[in-house]
C-alpha cells in the first residue's frame, strides 16, 4: 500500500485535540481538508514529503474551531449596523437624548414607514433601577418614524405609537398565551410587548431587501471566524437569514458551518392536533435549506427544532417559570420585607402540548431545543423528554435545554439519566454586585445557592455545551470562557460563589467537541481525529500555561475551515 503524506504539518506545539482520550499532542498533519493525524514531532514528520506545507507553531497553541451551539447571529449582524446603546446603563432621558441625536442624523430616513431599530437595549439596567421606557417616551422623540427599542435578551420590545399602528396592535388586542403586551392602569397599550409576541414583532418589521442580508451575514460570518469560531447553531432559524447565508454559500463565499433551529410557536400548534401540522410545516423549511451531505466546505442544516418554554427570570419581567413563587417586597426600600408573591413565571406551552410537539419531533429525527431559564420550566421539559424517551427508546435524540440559570438539586440526576444536554451562557455567571443583591432578595438564599450551575452538572456526570447567545451579550466567546473558569466578570465584580470553577478541559470541550455533539455534528467536526474535517483554529498563546482569567486575553491568529484559511490576524 503507499505511504500516505500529509499536505499540512503543524509541529513543536500545543495541540488540543478534544479527542475521546482527552489528548493534547506536539503536532498535527492534515490532507485534503481533514485530519490526517495528531502526535508527537517524531511522529508526524514521518508523514512528510517535499510536497508538504511546514509550519512550527513555536509554543503556540492549535485546536479544533469553536462549535457555538446557541446564538442568534443574524440578529446579532443587525444590532452591528443599526442604533446602538452598546448595553449600557442610562437614564430615560439619556437614552432618548441618545436616539435623539441618531434621527437627526439620519437624513435619508425621515417618513412614518422608516423604522428605526433601537438595539442593544437593557431593559433591567434603565436608571434609576426598576424604571420602564414606555411608548409615551418613545412617543415625545421628534419624527414621524416607527421606532422600537430591542432589548438585549431579545424578550422585551418597546414601540411608540407609530410602531404599534404598523404592528397591527392595539387595546383590542388579545395578550397571546406565550408572552404579554402590556398596558398603562387605565387600560391603553404602554408599549411594552415581551417573549414571544416581542420576537414576533421584530421579525415582522421589513427591514432589508435580500442584497443588504447578504452584506449583514458576510459581516457576521467574518466577525466569528476572528474569535476563532467555525460552526454556529442559530437557535431561531427564519428564512431572511437563511437565504443570505443560502447565498454566500451558492457563491462559495461561506465561511462558517450553519446549523439551524427552527420554531413551532404555541400559536403554530394551539392544540395536540395541531401537532403533525406544524411539525410537517417545519420540515418542510428544513428541508429547504438543509444541504444532502457534510463536505469540508462549509454547509447549512436546520435538524433541530425549537420551543421557548419560559421567559426571563430578571426583574422587573420575572417570566421564568419557578418551581415556587418569585418574592416581592411588602415593606419599603429602606425596611424590606421579602415574601413570596403569587408569581411563579410563565410556561408558554400547556404541559401536554410540549410533550406531544417534543415526542413529535423526535420521531422524525429532529433534536428539540428548549428555552428553559428556571427550575419550573426544566421540570416539565424534563417531563416532556422522558415520555419522548419511553416512546422512543433508543432512538438517537440529543435533546439540549438552553440557559438553565436556575437549575433545583434534584434535577441534575435527572439531565443524566435522560441524556438530556444543558447548553450554558458562562458569562451569564459574571455577576455585578447589585444583580447578585437583586437576585437574592428575589429567589432568597437558598435558590441563589442553584444559580449559574456549570459545575454542578459536570459534577454530576452530565455533557455540556457552550452557546454564547449573542447578541443577548457583546460576542466575546473568550471573556465567555474566562467567566466559566473564574466565576467572575470584571475585575471589580465579586465571584459568584454557587459553584465551583469549570476546568480548561471542561471549558474548551464544551465549545468543541460536546457543542457539536449536541447539534449532531460531532461525526465531521469539534476534534482532531483522523478522518474529521480540517477546521481548527491558532491561538497566540498556550492557555494551559497561563493564569485562568488570562485567556479572554487570547488572540487568534488564524482560523480555517476545511483546511481552507478564513481569517489572518
Amino acid at each position: 500500500m503507499a505511504q500516505i503524506f500529509a499536505d499540512t504539518i503543524y509541529t513543536n506545539g500545543t495541540i488540543f485535540t478534544a479527542d475521546v482520550n482527552h489528548r493534547i499532542t506536539e503536532a498535527v498533519a492534515f490532507l485534503d481538508g481533514k485530519v490526517l493525524a495528531t502526535g508527537s514531532n517524531e511522529e508526524i514528520l514521518a508523514l512528510q514529503n517535499e510536497k508538504s506545507d511546514m509550519i512550527n507553531l513555536q509554543g503556540k497553541m492549535l485546536m479544533p474551531g469553536i462549535v457555538d451551539s446557541h446564538l442568534h447571529p443574524f440578529w446579532g449582524g443587525l444590532q452591528r449596523a443599526s442604533c446602538n446603546l452598546n448595553y449600557a446603563s442610562m437614564t430615560v432621558p439619556d437614552t432618548l437624548a441618545f436616539i435623539q441625536k441618531y434621527i437627526d442624523q439620519d437624513q435619508k430616513r425621515t417618513s412614518d414607514t422608516d423604522w428605526l431599530q433601537v438595539r442593544a437595549f437593557l431593559r433591567q439596567e434603565v436608571l434609576p433601577l426598576g424604571t420602564d421606557i414606555t411608548r409615551r417616551d418613545l412617543d415625545s422623540l421628534d419624527t414621524k418614524r416607527p421606532v422600537i427599542l430591542f432589548a438585549n435578551d431579545c424578550h422585551t420590545l418597546v414601540a411608540n405609537s407609530r410602531a404599534l399602528e404598523l404592528f397591527g396592535i392595539d387595546e383590542n388586542t388579545p395578550t397571546p398565551v406565550d408572552g404579554t403586551i402590556r398596558r398603562f392602569p387605565d387600560g391603553t397599550l404602554n408599549g411594552i410587548m415581551e417573549d414571544a409576541p416581542a420576537m414576533r414583532a421584530f421579525d415582522s418589521i421589513p427591514v432589508l431587501d435580500a442584497d443588504s442580508a447578504v452584506i449583514v451575514a458576510e459581516d457576521v460570518q467574518q466577525l466569528l471566524n476572528s474569535q476563532g469560531v467555525t460552526t454556529v447553531m442559530d437557535a431561531r432559524a427564519l428564512p431572511l437569514q437563511f437565504d443570505a447565508f443560502t447565498r454566500l454559500k451558492e457563491q462559495d463565499r461561506l465561511t462558517i458551518r450553519l446549523l439551524g433551529a427552527r420554531e413551532i410557536t404555541p400559536d403554530n400548534s394551539p392544540t395536540v392536533a395541531d401537532v403533525p401540522a406544524a411539525v410537517e410545516t417545519m420540515m418542510q423549511i428544513a428541508a429547504k435549506y438543509t444541504d444532502p451531505s457534510w463536505s469540508t466546505k462549509p454547509g447549512i442544516f436546520i435538524q433541530h427544532a425549537k420551543f421557548f418554554v419560559d421567559g426571563v427570570m430578571q426583574c422587573p419581567i420575572n417570566t421564568a417559570a419557578l418551581l415556587a413563587p418569585y418574592r416581592e417586597n411588602m415593606g419599603t426600600k429602606e425596611s424590606p420585607n421579602w415574601q413570596p408573591s403569587q408569581n411563579k413565571g410563565d410556561l408558554y406551552y400547556p404541559n401536554e402540548l410540549l410533550t406531544a410537539l417534543i415526542s413529535a419531533v423526535s420521531e422524525k429525527g429532529f433534536h428539540p431545543h428548549m428555552h428553559t431559564v428556571a427550575d419550573g420550566a426544566i421540570e416539565v421539559t424534563l417531563d416532556a423528554i422522558e415520555a419522548m424517551r419511553n416512546k422512543l427508546p433508543g432512538k438517537d435524540i440529543r435533546p439540549s435545554l438552553a440557559h438553565n440559570e436556575l437549575t433545583s438539586p434534584h434535577q441534575f440526576a435527572r439531565f443524566k439519566a435522560l441524556e438530556v444536554m444543558p447548553c450554558l451562557s458562562y458569562q451569564w455567571a459574571g455577576y455585578s454586585q447589585e444583580f447578585s443583591d437583586e437576585m437574592r432578595d428575589v429567589l432568597g438564599e437558598e435558590r441563589f445557592d442553584n444559580l449559574e450551575p456549570a459545575g454542578k452538572f459536570y459534577d454530576a456526570g452530565v455533557r455540556v455545551a457552550f452557546g454564547s447567545d449573542w447578541p443577548i451579550d457583546p460576542l466575546n466567546e473568550w471573556y465567555d470562557f474566562k467567566v466559566a473558569l473564574t466565576r467572575k466578570g470584571g475585575a471589580e465584580d465579586p465571584r459568584l460563589d454557587t459553584d465551583r470553577d469549570l476546568t480548561f478541559n471542561e471549558v474548551l470541550r464544551s465549545a468543541t467537541i460536546d457543542a457539536a455533539y449536541m447539534i449532531d455534528a460531532d461525526k465531521y467536526v469539534g476534534s482532531l481525529e483522523p478522518g474529521k474535517f480540517a477546521d481548527y483554529i491558532i491561538l497566540d498563546r498556550d492557555v494551559f500555561k497561563n493564569d485562568p482569567a488570562d485567556i479572554e486575553n487570547v488572540r487568534i491568529l488564524k482560523t480555517f475551515i476545511g483546511g481552507k484559511e478564513v481569517y489572518s490576524a
